[in-house]
């Protein structure tokens, strides 16, 4: 008989005594910790924005891996050094002195030793300035990206006959960039260490087969089912990592008590069964930042001039926020303050237990919960909102509309009336168990000052705040146009949006619950008369004469001759038409934000958005640079012989990254098109 099989053999016996609520539930075990029999020998992707395979770490959890031949590319051959400094990084990550066995039944020598920060913010080592130089080398690696497949669609459709000449955009003219869309920059997170203000975490079994509440190794995939501590993981806030370590000892001590006395025992999910109660926590706070002032300067910081020219990827213009290569410091993590607020999702699966043993149990982790909350060192905090979410899929992933209780009482609550509140760009927003919210407050203050000021830099827009989920970006920004127009599908995140802008007293703003590709249309038809018309020539400071046959230009002014209303919105624009009379209208533009999930928008929504003549300007947020150069290769590519069959081609015009997950190998890009 092997080692494994006799420790798992010996934990088995270990818990014949225990009291199980069905048949059906599963044993409490250490082999249930990982699934041997389907590990692979596959590296996994830590660069969610890489293609090529060269740049993943070359040994990994005692596996190496030879990187297969690729032809040159010249832009990875000149960034490939920095490359290299985060491959002997992650290469070196294993080498930690606090690990995980990921056999929990095998023996040491056999083990394949971890650490968890490796798993999920993977460059936690690294000096923060050379994380910020590896995200702004993606994210120009996707513009290039862009370019190359502007031009091979060019290409094939010149060689189909049916295409126009490649857009100017497309190549570099001498003395200018090496690249022919310039990042701008890279925006540094002001809040470096936990600045996460939501956390969920996975419960299950460690590699000792105890009970635990954090992360997982490594990949599901490769067999990887043991959880460990997030306590030394630095993107993690004090609030949550407490009440992470809280709900551990209680899950252990209830399995202690269950053996000593043989009274029943809700186990732990176990993901390779698909089995369990204990699923996932989550921890949401609300009102722990301090007002945007208190980092504003971050926005407006630019590196020297010689950094600039040895930093080729950050911009010299005075007024861009890019990040210093020289700034070290960074914001503290945002304290318990008066207003500050906790909630706490527990979510679990009800299937074949007893009711009334769930009852206790849930009241008793309420207590622990909340006795944690209260002695915290070196701040007590509230936990404004307990619930228990009924959760019965396969993954941990459930629908918005999922059954929500109180977790003390047991009653049935609504998830728009139980909400938590934060603060945001001046503004506050109710935020329910299921609804998205950027997860560094801080960055995303920043990040959204920059989008205001790309998409109506005159404050007379439109905007179109396209797939607006609870309605962040738009209210975030109405006080900057004229008015909001928000889209979204799911109608509860409609609803969300409707109560933020009731909640802050925003009267410019409209909602629309449909599909984006489906209200677009409509949209422009009923707005399109009340926007200036893009050809005219400007007379005066406030009146344009209606010129058919002038090219197309941006109208200019001086903003501060304009009227304006009481309540700070600008008012209408004066137009003298060619026979005499004038004409007034309510915008200048219609602009689109879009910020959709990692995988890009929908081509019917891309589409959409092409279509439309009157839209000159879209601010596009993504999360993931490779989808976002996907989208824009769809919407900047000329089609047709007269390159604008379904809708005239947009063209880069910046596009800057924005640094929202410290020690993580994500980050955000912002880029502005126009046509």
């Amino acid at each position: 008989m092997s080692s494994l099989e006799r420790n798992r053999k010996s934990a088995h016996g270990r818990n014949d005594n225990v009291k199980r609520c069905t048949q059906s539930t599963p044993h409490l075990s250490a082999g249930t910790a990982v699934h041997t029999d389907t590990l692979k020998e596959k590296e996994p992707h830590f660069f969610e924005f890489e293609v090529d395979s060269d740049n993943m770490p070359s040994q990994l959890e005692g596996r190496t891996n030879s990187p297969q031949k690729k032809p040159k590319n010249r832009t990875h051959e000149k960034t490939s050094s920095k490359h290299n400094i985060v491959k002997r990084h992650l290469a070196n990550c294993s080498r930690h002195s606090e690990t995980a066995n990921l056999s929990p039944g095998n023996s040491i020598e056999n083990s394949t030793p971890r650490d968890v920060r490796d798993a999920v913010c993977p460059l936690w080592s690294l000096p923060y300035e050379e994380q910020l130089s590896m995200k702004a080398e993606k994210v120009q690696d996707a513009l290039n990206t862009l370019v190359r497949g502007v031009k091979k669609n060019c290409r094939r459709g010149r060689a189909e006959g049916g295409c126009a000449d490649l857009p100017k955009w497309t190549s570099t003219r001498k003395g200018e960039s090496q690249h022919p869309v310039q990042l701008m920059g890279i925006v540094r997170s002001p809040v470096i260490d936990g600045y996460r203000n939501k956390s969920e975490f996975t419960v299950g079994l460690d590699t000792n087969g105890e009970p635990s509440v954090g992360f997982n190794v490594g990949l599901f995939r490769d067999g990887v089912t043991a959880v460990s501590s997030p306590s030394n993981c630095r993107h993690i806030s004090p609030v949550a990592k407490c009440i992470a370590t809280a709900f551990q000892l209680f899950l252990r001590s209830e399995a202690r008590n269950s053996v000593a006395s043989g009274s029943c025992y809700l186990p732990v999910w176990d993901k390779r069964k698909g089995a369990g109660f204990w699923r996932l926590l989550t921890v949401r706070e609300g009102r722990f930042s301090p007002k945007s002032g208190e980092w504003a300067g971050w926005v407006r910081h630019s590196p020297p001039a010689e950094e600039s020219a040895k930093h080729d990827n950050m911009s010299s213009t005075d007024d861009l926020p890019v990040a210093s290569r020289r700034d070290h410091g960074s914001l503290q993590y945002p304290q318990v303050q008066k207003g500050s607020e906790v909630m706490v999702i527990v979510q679990v699966s009800m299937s074949g237990y007893d009711s009334s043993t769930v009852r206790d149990a849930c009241v008793r982790a309420a207590s622990a919960l909340r006795k944690a909350a209260d002695h915290a060192s070196p701040d007590p905090f509230p936990l404004t909102q307990m619930l228990m979410q009924i959760h019965e899929g396969v993954s941990n992933a459930a629908l918005p509309d999922a059954p929500l209780l109180d977790l003390e009482t047991g009653r049935g609550v609504s998830g728009q009336e139980n909400v938590i509140h934060e603060n945001l760009c001046g503004l506050t927003f109710s935020l329910s168990a299921s609804a998205f919210f950027q997860v560094n407050t801080c960055g995303a203050d920043i990040m959204y000052q920059l989008v205001g000021e790309w998409a109506s830099p005159n404050g007379r827009s439109l905007l179109l705040d396209v797939c607006c989920g609870t309605g962040t970006i738009g209210l975030s920004l109405a006080r900057n146009v004229k008015k909001v127009v928000g889209i979204d599908v799911v109608a509860s995140a409609i609803e969300d949006a409707k109560v933020n802008a009731s909640l802050n007293g925003i009267e410019n703003c409209d909602w629309i619950v449909a599909r984006a590709e489906d209200a677009l249309p409509s949209l422009f038809k009923h707005y399109s008369p009340l926007v200036v018309p893009k050809k005219m020539t400007h007379r005066g400071q406030n009146a344009f004469i209606l010129e058919s046959q002038v090219p197309s230009a941006e109208i200019s002014g001086s903003d501060d001759e304009l009227p304006i209303y009481e309540d700070g919105r600008r008012g209408r624009i004066s137009v003298e038409l060619s026979d005499g009379c004038s004409a007034e209208y309510e915008y200048d533009n219609i602009v689109a934000v879009v910020d959709p999930p990692r995988a890009g928008l929908h081509k019917a929504v891309l589409l959409a958005l092409r279509k439309q003549a009157g839209l000159h300007r879209i601010v596009y947020i993504s999360c993931n640079p490779v989808s976002m150069a996907s989208n824009c290769i769809e919407l900047c590519t000329p089609q047709g012989p007269d390159g604008s069959s379904g809708g005239a081609p947009f063209k880069p015009t910046r596009a800057i990254a924005v640094d929202l997950f410290p020690h993580t190998t994500h980050c955000e890009a912002v880029m502005l098109l126009e046509r």
